[in-house]
């Protein structure tokens, strides 16, 4: 996916500043394709020179005038196009399965820091998911009256979660297979021909 498609389809909502815009992401696209708002402005000059987007000053009293962006038709059919091509699958590079894989030669209790931290980061997401995102999208919904749209945006919700709780099972499966530090040679050491369960 690219970041053009991504303000297109924002902007296909309602017109929006380049500011609003990365409020949109921070709260939705984020926790799957981040940008920061440098590359955002960069990004929409971009979109309006190749002709998807138009932009209206908005002056304002004692305040700096706001660039609004607009969609155009052709930015409207570059979207159709793009949506319509066939799914990019993800490419498979995790650092942190990189560390688990030579686990093996890190020290043991640094091995269930990790994932201990992953556990605390996906268990602060779920939390987020719940307190904040539901809001959101109930929030944009009435705003850009999209509300059609906001059975998908939930499904990325959906699977936001679901990865985050998978993540968490399995870090809990691996540290209950962890020996006790004071055990053997005091390592941690994955107990042998003990698989990893996950729950049912």
């Amino acid at each position: 996916m690219s970041l053009p498609h991504a303000l297109l389809g924002l902007l296909n909502y309602r017109p929006a500043t380049g500011y609003e815009l990365k409020a949109t992401f921070t709260n939705s696209i984020h926790f799957f394709w981040d940008a920061t708002l440098p590359q955002i402005y960069r990004t929409l000059k971009q979109m309006e020179g190749s002709g998807w987007l138009n932009v209206t000053v908005e002056h304002q009293d004692g305040r700096p005038s706001r660039k609004i962006y607009h969609v155009t038709d052709m930015g409207r059919k570059e979207l159709q196009r793009w949506l319509s091509e066939p799914l990019e699958m993800p490419e498979p590079r995790n650092a942190m399965l990189i560390k688990v894989f030579f686990g093996n030669q890190m020290d043991p209790t640094q091995f269930a820091t990790h994932l201990e931290e992953l556990q605390k980061y996906h268990a602060t997401l779920l939390e987020r998911y719940e307190k904040e995102i539901i809001p959101v999208i109930e929030r944009y919904a009435e705003v850009t009256g999209a509300f059609r749209d906001a059975r998908y945006w939930n499904l990325t919700l959906d699977f936001g979660r679901r990865h985050a709780e998978m993540v968490l099972d399995w870090c809990k499966a691996v540290l209950s297979s962890l020996d006790h530090p004071k055990q053997g040679k005091g390592r941690r050491r994955l107990q042998k021909n003990r698989p990893v369960e996950r729950k049912r």
